[in-house]
């Protein structure tokens, strides 16, 4: 039987248009993190060039990777301005979101959750929504799967919608190619030669615009965990520490070989479960990389909901059978009564809107904190960081004049010199380097600025010693030692 809109149309639209807004609004600043950086690359890119001179003596080049998200960001910037950006932008993916997740809901899990929906997509929507608000081209890749798992089994749609998102990220194929195997496991052959085909002509697209600059770009974001030599970045690390020293290229095989058997064993079952069989196909993603698995987050929401729904109720206890059926009776109740729709559904966009802005204003407060970066003594100077921080983008976006040692992956320091390259990933481990070989390190970087994290626990440097170097200490500055740096000095 086909489920009605608790609402016509026009007012089921309204209802997920003002809550995206506000929950936009209220949201504010959502990341002080990569975003920025590409928000201040879209609207500086006379200052900015490339992020091979945004980022000295890093492995980035003239080619950029996210070329198209950035071209999304301009059009925007067009009709909002560069402090509303953001704002914008999650408006239009939280909305996307929420239009997604409800029409899951209507049509993966067979429960009429009646005005009760809106109310399930506000919770899901609230507490796995974080990779969706961090102002990165990534957050289309989520997008994308969402509606590609929801596609029939047509040539055409699954072809236009993957050359749609394919140019917008450059590793597109992790995600067409996992919708890819999802098709094939289901024998929608229509739908798999759509997104194949649509994966060759995004290829194409790529190789044509910069061949080296491509191969390249994904090269090193395949061999990410050796560039790093040892250091970690959080958002890689995996849900399991077991898995934490494991190559990724060994995981992979032994994930994807379970991950066969365990579809061939229960065929039946992924072949009508479309939403578990992606997240075994690709669970080498998201177990191995906490990224993948935020990214992910609302589609196991999902199927740990359509997992509850589908529980006997006759096998649990007596107890929890009694007020499991006491909230059954309330929701059969007050789902089709448009009293509780005018009154709980207001409320939930307003209480959700309201925690968001507890939840992030405080990085609202704390990006006020690095304005400094504006101060005229920091245009055009190169500064060298001993740790990643997140100085990198803030700093990018109150100045684009600025060029920062490290890059935004921390390993990414080229390898010309083997040396200056063992000395850089040292510099922010634990026992940091010591004086002569940051003097080396500024040296060759041609740095102007040095910023010292006191977070080096076993790290001693002495002031003399720098001074020696021509490293002067300038200020301390929220737990920062900033020196400038004496270029006649050697």
């Amino acid at each position: 039987m086909k489920r009605k809109f608790p609402f016509p149309a026009y007012l089921h639209y309204a209802v997920y248009i003002i809550s995206s807004a506000l929950f936009a609004y209220f949201i504010n600043i959502s990341m002080i993190d990569d975003g920025l950086r590409h928000i201040a690359f879209a609207a500086n890119t006379e200052t900015m060039k490339s992020w091979g001179e945004v980022f000295p003596h890093s492995l980035f080049s003239n080619f950029d990777p996210w070329l198209n998200w950035h071209n999304l960001l301009r059009v925007l910037l067009i009709f909002v301005s560069y402090e509303n950006l953001h704002i914008a932008v999650n408006l239009l993916t939280l909305l996307a979101l929420m239009l997604l997740v409800h029409k899951y809901l209507k049509q993966y899990i067979n429960y009429d959750f009646g005005s009760l929906a809106y109310v399930i997509v506000f919770i899901i929507v609230y507490l796995t929504s974080y990779r969706y608000l961090m102002v990165r081209p990534d957050q289309l890749s989520g997008l994308f799967v969402f509606a590609a798992l929801l596609l029939p089994n047509r040539f055409w749609l699954t072809f236009l919608l993957t050359v749609i998102y394919g140019p917008f990220y450059y590793l597109f194929f992790i995600y067409t190619g996992s919708i890819g195997l999802v098709y094939m496991v289901q024998g929608r052959w229509k739908a798999f030669a759509g997104a194949f085909t649509g994966s060759v002509l995004v290829l194409l697209y790529f190789l044509i615009t910069d061949l080296n600059g491509y191969i390249t770009t994904v090269k090193y974001i395949l061999t990410d965990q050796s560039l790093r030599m040892g250091l970690e970045v959080t958002e890689g690390q995996p849900l399991l520490n077991i898995f934490t020293n494991i190559n990724y290229y060994l995981l992979l095989g032994i994930f994807f070989s379970v991950s066969a058997v365990l579809i061939y064993k229960k065929y039946p079952f992924f072949k009508q479960n479309t939403l578990a069989l992606f997240l075994v196909i690709t669970s080498v993603l998201w177990i191995n990389q906490y990224r993948y698995f935020q990214l992910f987050s609302p589609f196991i929401a999902i199927l740990i909901l359509w997992a509850v729904l589908k529980i006997d109720i006759k096998t649990m206890q007596y107890s929890f059978r009694k007020y499991f059926l006491t909230a059954k009776r309330l929701v059969n109740y007050s789902k089709n009564k448009l009293v509780f729709s005018l009154v709980i559904i207001p409320f939930m966009v307003f209480f959700f809107a309201y925690e968001l802005n507890l939840k992030y204003k405080p990085l609202s407060s704390e990006l006020l904190d690095y304005q400094f970066y504006k101060n005229s003594e920091y245009d055009n100077k190169r500064i060298l960081m001993n740790r990643m921080t997140i100085d990198i983008y803030t700093s990018l976006y109150f100045n684009p004049t600025i060029k920062i040692i490290p890059s935004c992956s921390i390993g990414w320091f080229e390898d010309k010199n083997k040396k200056m390259k063992d000395i850089y990933i040292r510099m922010q481990k634990e026992n940091g380097i010591n004086e002569k070989e940051l003097s080396m390190l500024i040296e060759y970087t041609n740095a102007d600025i040095y910023i010292h994290y006191m977070k080096n626990a076993k790290q001693e440097l002495n002031f003399k010693k720098l001074e020696h170097y021509g490293i002067i200490p300038f200020k301390i500055f929220q737990n920062r030692i900033i020196f400038k740096i004496k270029k006649s000095v050697k």
